[in-house]
């Protein structure tokens, strides 16, 4: 089996996945705190030394937890959850099709699949996110939305960065093998996790 089709397969599991989220609060819950522990569990295996960045990395885990599990809890249709989550895809896909159709100087040494066309095509695509909101019949649109996905985009992208750094210095390729195709947990939510973060203090 290739691997695009192992990456397709795993793919169809966001559809039940969205279910999940928008129905079934108690199972969703669990299904975080499950990714949580095989996020720790990733991250202590990545580390053959574990100095100061190793207990960063387990204190910014848990702020993520206590992130997600506030967001997510924060109203009955989950649009600012969903509205974070639609943020995390569109910049991934932005990233990959304009740095697949540009190309172009490349960002940083560190991840090398990173071109600054890239991360314009992240941060332009990234910014039609807010039109979730428009399934709230009482939402108002605000210029200052805009402002907050530029920054959650960047910040999802640095921490995609950071995790290529944390794989390097580990001579890692992949966090684990646990998602076929995909890598690891940590593979899949490093830009979210600071997405989510960052995305906390804007619902205090």
């Amino acid at each position: 089996m290739s691997n695009f089709t192992k990456r397709f397969i795993i793919s169809l599991l966001a559809f039940p996945l969205i279910y999940i989220l928008l129905y079934q609060k108690y199972l969703f819950n669990i299904l975080i705190i499950v990714t949580f522990l095989f996020c720790i569990y990733e991250w202590v295996n990545l580390f053959s030394k574990k100095g100061l960045l190793f207990i960063f990395g387990l204190i910014i885990l848990s702020i993520f937890l206590i992130s997600i599990l506030r967001i997510y809890n924060f109203s009955e249709f989950n649009l600012k959850f969903l509205w974070l989550i639609l943020i995390t895809w569109l910049t991934d896909i932005g990233g990959y099709i304009f740095g697949k159709l540009f190309g172009g100087p490349k960002l940083i040494k560190i991840s090398p699949n990173k071109t600054w066309s890239g991360l314009i095509g992240s941060i332009i695509l990234s910014q039609f996110a807010f039109l979730i909101f428009f399934l709230d019949p009482n939402y108002k649109f605000s210029i200052s939305i805009l402002l907050a996905q530029f920054i959650l985009s960047i910040a999802g992208q640095v921490g995609d960065i950071m995790m290529s750094y944390v794989k390097r210095i580990n001579n890692k390729k992949d966090t684990s093998n646990f998602i076929p195709g995909h890598g690891g947990f940590l593979d899949r939510v490093d830009g979210l996790i600071w997405i989510i973060i960052f995305g906390n203090f804007l619902f205090q």
